[in-house]
């Protein structure tokens, strides 16, 4: 699925991985606020940003080869996590749970994502493969407990799934006097924290430790709701249907049966996560593995005929979803990213120079990450209030509260380059005038408030005939008709 990725997730996907990578193997990509306040583990962009190192000393840094490997290294990663998790139950449940985990449309459409919610996932895979925890096993290996110190200081909210395991684990050893065995695992999984702690303020060029930071920020000062708040119930009633479907059903059937540890893991980790105002449904990422655990588990138990049934709509359902979020919605951002790269080029090459202007909601696009040239950049900026100020506004608001007004103040120098949704195309028609269209690209079918339905990239007329080949992008309608015809 990395070489069919070729859509738009969500910001951290790049902006929080392989942007901050690029940075700092090529020299150029956007460090965002969260850096700066040093509430992110430098782990993450570090796995990417050596494959960007290998192509750079290579001299192979092509904007299609630093694109598509980072995606290529963390679909090995998901596969290797994955295929260990499934190894490692019986065979009754094995055929289930594979299927589950390999064509269920989120684990495809995100398996391939740099996000640290996919590195999360992987990890929970990968201790859970060591863990055991579905085997009524009076003695468990804690091997599993440097994986779950890594993910935490990766993503701090791991602990929220793991700490019912983790301290029913360390009780029932304590319970029976292994504590040498106890001791041991302990001391590893500090020293996997430690080792982390080493790398992010060698990185930083300070002591810093970042599940701290991350504490202070989204959730004491709670600035997640900058990005969007939810009501409590919206995981329960919004996202899990929409990553399983009708499997939710079974699910909640299954959930009596289940093994205790398991439930009471998944219930915490989904509880607290909903007394958070800030929700997505990526958050529920890690909690996938165990929840795929529990359906194959009680499926695998069903009738022949019923398990035939599940089975043929599971898959059509999910390779369809996977297929579409993949190649087809929010990829218009992408391709004007890309657009941009290929145009950056020629300009770079013909000794030209230019301003480019991203007037969309910030981080709409990909960044440097994906347009792999040395380019005067600039996009409307979100940075929430740190310094709590009474007055603040983010740039962005500020600018969609009068576009046409604003946009004549925005840029100095003014912009040779724009690209923006259509939906804000009549707001600032009058500035256009001096514009010519370059690229028009199909982004959704489904345009939502300042998201429209294509992606507009416009030159001033000056520098129109090196920019623009007037490409156009109208990739579902005829894809649709495609299907009518057929």
């Amino acid at each position: 699925m990395s070489i069919l990725s070729l859509t738009w997730y969500v910001p951290d996907e790049t902006w929080q991985s392989v942007e901050v990578a690029h940075n700092a193997v090529f020299g150029t990509g956007y460090i965002t606020w969260e850096w700066l306040e040093g509430i992110r583990s430098s782990l993450h962009p570090l796995i990417f940003a050596l494959p960007l190192y290998i192509l750079k000393s290579t001299g192979f840094d092509s904007q299609y080869l630093v694109v598509l490997l980072p995606k290529l290294t963390q679909a090995l990663m998901t596969a290797i996590s994955e295929y260990l998790f499934i190894t490692s139950v019986d065979r009754k449940t094995r055929s289930w749970l594979a299927t589950l985990i390999t064509f269920n449309w989120h684990t495809l459409y995100t398996g391939a994502r740099t996000l640290i919610n996919t590195v999360e996932y992987c990890l929970t895979c990968s201790a859970l493969s060591f863990n055991h925890i579905w085997k009524k096993e009076p003695k468990r290996s804690l091997r599993y407990l440097p994986l779950v110190g890594l993910g935490f200081m990766m993503r701090p909210t791991s602990a929220l799934l793991w700490a019912p395991i983790c301290l029913l684990d360390l009780l029932n050893h304590l319970r029976r006097r292994e504590f040498k065995h106890a001791v041991i695992w302990i001391l590893l999984s500090l020293g996997v924290v430690s080792a982390t702690i080493i790398i992010d303020s060698i990185f930083y060029g300070k002591i810093i430790i970042t599940p701290i930071n991350f504490f202070m920020i989204n959730v004491y000062k709670n600035l997640g709701v900058n990005y969007g708040t939810h009501p409590w119930h919206w995981y329960l009633s919004a996202g899990l249907p929409s990553l399983l479907g009708p499997l939710v059903l079974p699910l909640i059937l299954s959930l009596p049966r289940a093994n205790l540890n398991i439930v009471l893991s998944l219930l915490f980790n989904i509880i607290c996560l909903s007394l958070l105002p800030h929700k997505e449904m990526r958050f529920l990422q890690s909690s996938l593995p165990l929840i795929f655990l529990i359906l194959a588990e009680n499926i695998s138990t069903y009738r022949v005929r019923y398990q035939r049934l599940l089975k043929t709509i599971f898959l059509a359902l999910n390779i369809t979803g996977a297929l579409y979020f993949s190649t087809i919605h929010q990829r218009g951002v992408v391709d004007a990213a890309l657009y941009i790269g290929q145009k950056g080029q020629e300009l770079t090459v013909k000794g030209e120079e230019c301003n480019i202007l991203f007037l969309m909601p910030c981080h709409s696009t990909p960044l440097y990450s994906h347009i792999h040239q040395n380019l005067s950049l600039r996009f409307l900026e979100c940075t929430p209030n740190l310094n709590e100020d009474p007055s603040y506004r983010e740039e962005a608001d500020t600018f969609y509260s009068d576009p046409q007004h604003m946009i004549q103040n925005l840029e100095k120098p003014p912009p040779d380059i724009l690209i923006f949704f259509d939906v804000l195309q009549p707001s600032i028609s009058r500035y256009l005038e001096d514009f010519s269209t370059c690229a028009t690209f199909f982004h959704t079918m489904f345009p939502e408030g300042r998201i429209g339905g294509q992606v507009i990239i416009a030159a001033r007329k000056n520098l129109a005939t090196l920019t623009c080949d007037n490409r156009q992008s109208d990739l579902v309608p005829t894809f649709i008709k495609k299907l009518y015809s057929a």
